[in-house]
């Protein structure tokens, strides 16, 4: 095996896995279990994101060991760009199960709008916690200085620029600016360090490495219908797109309040509301299923509970309809959904915008579908969001 990834997040996972179509490296998706893979780039979701940090940095040690002993010529660890989630325990049980000293993360892409400068994280110019991601139900970002933000960390952690000497221990946030950052970061990795980073920070390593060549061929046809979208994104663009729609008269489905409230919610309020989807699904071909979105849903309602009770309503609709298109926003909703319907591994085969991957699927069950996968807080292409 060349090339392994651990990702703690569905859409993550499946946006690198786009990057390796790109490379003309085959790939695959599994969820959680390191198995034999003929491919080229294997990548692992622990979904950590959505875990407890116990439960987090129990998974990331055990899949780094069984990834270190398959000896790939890259170990690189995939997070969050705005470094949501259990990052630094992860990575510090990742650095001791690998026996390795010294992490290096850079998150930023540039491409993106997404900088570390002076220290501070920014989004388009505007200081992190100043945008959407600090209402983010589970981990909001309050502090745009990195160093303050993870101050009470295990490890110390250092933020600097890539023309300073990297420590040689220890766990160091490269500062990036322009896209050339990122590659001389890649082009100071040693065995010794961890790779951690988002898309353009692996996109430079896999440049660094010489894995280059034009992207195979590809046959595969549009979307076809019928299309079940799955908004899970709390970001408020996203949010904003769906409720525009639903206010046109669009096929716009949100989740009951009934459901959303209650811990055990009434088996007809779930069937009234899946029922309603399946009708959208046959007279109209598309069908979009949401969660209200305001910032007193983000505090009021639990979002694993949410996550569930979308997951089932998804299994549901499979049991009693053809989907020939799922299209998920959002990992946590991404893992939730294919935990339920048994999907453990899936394989990138189109990039339809950057980091929107659609995927052909492994199951018996479910031999024509594909799932596309995009992250909250990235566009939709005119071919995925097709109103």
């Amino acid at each position: 095996m060349m090339i392994a990834v651990i990702a703690d997040d569905l859409t993550g996972a499946a946006e690198i896995g786009g990057i390796g179509l790109k490379y003309n490296l085959s790939v695959e998706i599994t969820t959680g279990i390191v198995a034999a893979t003929d491919k080229d780039m294997l990548v692992v979701n622990t979904d950590a994101r959505s875990k407890s940090e116990a439960d987090a940095i129990a998974i990331t040690s055990e899949l780094s060991r069984q990834l270190k002993a398959c000896n790939p010529q890259l170990l690189f660890k995939k997070i969050d760009s705005v470094m949501r989630g259990h990052v630094i325990p992860e990575i510090n049980a990742q650095c001791e199960a690998m026996d390795i000293n010294r992490a290096l993360i850079v998150s930023a892409n540039p491409a993106l709008g997404r900088t570390l400068i002076n220290g501070h994280y920014l989004i388009h110019d505007i200081p992190v916690h100043e945008t959407s991601f600090r209402h983010d139900p589970e981990f909001p970002v309050t502090e745009s200085h990195v160093q303050t933000r993870f101050a009470n960390a295990q490890n110390a952690v250092t933020v600097q620029p890539h023309t300073a000497p990297l420590p040689q221990t220890g766990i160091i946030v490269g500062e990036t600016h322009t896209n050339e950052d990122l590659h001389e970061w890649a082009r100071q990795l040693q065995t010794d360090t961890l790779a951690v980073g988002a898309s353009g920070f692996f996109t430079a390593c896999l440049d660094a490495l010489q894995q280059k060549g034009e992207a195979a061929h590809t046959n595969e046809k549009h979307l076809q219908q019928p299309v079940l979208y799955v908004s899970g994104s709390t970001f408020k663009q996203s949010a904003a797109l769906v409720n525009n729609l639903h206010k046109s008269g669009g096929p716009v489905s949100y989740m009951p309040a009934g459901i959303m409230q209650s811990t055990n919610p009434e088996p007809s309020a779930a069937n009234y509301w899946t029922d309603e989807i399946i009708t959208r699904l046959k007279e109209q071909g598309k069908a979009v299923m949401a969660i209200p979105q305001d910032e007193q849903a983000a505090t009021m309602y639990d979002a694993r509970h949410l996550r569930k009770q979308m997951a089932l309503a998804v299994k549901c609709i499979f049991e009693n309809t053809t989907v020939l298109e799922l299209i998920i926003e959002g990992g946590s909703t991404a893992a939730a959904i294919l935990e339920e319907l048994d999907i453990n591994s899936i394989f990138p085969v189109q990039e339809l915008s950057a980091g929107v991957i659609r995927n052909a699927v492994a199951s018996s069950a479910y031999p024509d579908l594909h799932i596309t996968l995009k992250p909250g807080s990235y566009s939709w292409s005119s071919e995925a969001w097709a109103f």
